[in-house]
């Protein structure tokens, strides 16, 4: 069978797994995408971390390192994280149950590398240059299977701000990747399928995500990028649905039209309705941008889902992002970043250390 069969014969069987997994939705009301078929810990023993140690009885660590439990907090605030956190199977992890000004972890990388069927809400994960391992991300799923984090804010990644190689139906939505150090880069998935629903991307050289996979990405948000949505020259044959997005060059951005990066030939593409706001005036006024790079041409979307999902112009986007994106209710990091975007060119930086933004507490800020 020639390359180009084998590559629709692909797209059609996963066009038909993936009707399935949306039919399946049941990670929460409103769960979209491909991770949307998680279940997590909804049905197991509900779990409360009432306190901010870093391991013990009532603390976070202890409380994901069980399988099917459904994880609420009793506290708000930081927890400071002296090794990494490996996730357990089968978790809900409910970061909108602490009491304001909400919960996040600081200083370490949180895996869910091999895990399967886990749901993240309304969660803050912070690497940063405390964690002296540079090989490590912000949020690790590599090999993982059926994850969804929704309503989560990634700052401060070394390695990748979030890791999803060998991923499996996964979904990121309603979210912040911002602000990377180390390799300065937002995401890097493969295998898939994926989906990037309605995230605010800021202020990293690359990957935005770095795509080798079939992937959704729609309604995003993309600031003072270097590179953004990017395929890579060694990515292999894959379809990507990209619409209403809004790509927005900042104070970092050499070329606004890398915001389709290493799209070859070999990368099924449908596009439509994405901008270009590239003159960095403070005005949110850019133009429709489309042609991406040399993929081919897709008439209409791999995804029989992806139309259904793209309720709002990329202007619409813009606005919606800005007022909801991330973890609530919104803390210093998160404001920061709201604030760079929000002056659509005129200010933000590719940073290499988190202090640089001149927040408190060494730059995590205070939650």
């Amino acid at each position: 069978m020639s390359i180009a069969r084998t590559a629709r014969a692909y797209i059609c069987n996963t066009q038909l797994d993936q009707a399935a997994i949306q039919v399946a939705q049941n990670a929460f009301s409103g769960a979209v995408g491909f991770g949307a078929i998680a279940t997590g810990g909804n049905s197991g023993t509900t779990v409360y971390v009432t306190n901010l140690n870093d391991n013990g009885t009532g603390s976070f660590r202890t409380a994901v390192s069980s399988s099917n439990v459904n994880i609420e907090f009793s506290v708000s605030g930081y927890i400071e994280l002296y090794s990494p956190v490996s996730l357990s199977s089968d978790i809900t992890i409910n970061g909108q149950t602490a009491p304001s000004p909400g919960i996040g972890t600081f200083g370490r990388e949180i895996s869910a590398s091999g895990k399967s069927n886990i749901i993240i809400r309304n969660f803050r994960m912070r690497q940063g240059n405390l964690d002296t391992d540079t090989g490590k991300s912000a949020f690790n799923m590599g090999t993982a299977t059926n994850i969804i984090l929704d309503h989560c804010s990634f700052e401060y990644g070394q390695f990748d701000t979030v890791d999803a190689v060998g991923a499996v139906n996964i979904t990121v939505s309603n979210s912040i990747i911002a602000l990377p150090i180390g390799q300065q880069f937002g995401a890097h998935v493969e295998t898939g399928p994926s989906t990037f629903y309605r995230n605010l991307w800021v202020s990293a050289h690359n990957r935005q995500p770095l795509s080798k996979d079939d992937t959704q990405y729609i309604n995003n948000i993309v600031y003072n990028y270097q590179a953004a949505y990017t395929s890579a020259d060694t990515a292999g044959y894959f379809s990507h649905d990209i619409i209403g997005n809004y790509f927005i060059a900042g104070p970092s951005t050499t070329s606004a039209g890398d915001a389709y990066f290493q799209m070859a030939s070999d990368q099924n593409v449908y596009a439509t309705g994405n901008y270009i706001d590239s003159n960095k005036d403070g005005v949110l006024n850019g133009a429709a941008s489309n042609t991406v790079g040399s993929a081919t041409v897709l008439s209409s979307p791999w995804a029989s889902t992806s139309l259904g999902l793209a309720t709002l112009t990329a202007a619409e986007a813009y606005t919606y992002v800005i007022a909801n994106a991330g973890a609530s209710p919104r803390d210093q990091v998160d404001a920061y970043v709201v604030s760079t975007v929000e002056s659509l060119g005129t200010s933000g930086a590719i940073i290499t250390n988190q202090a640089s933004t001149g927040l408190s507490n060494d730059g995590y800020g205070t939650l």
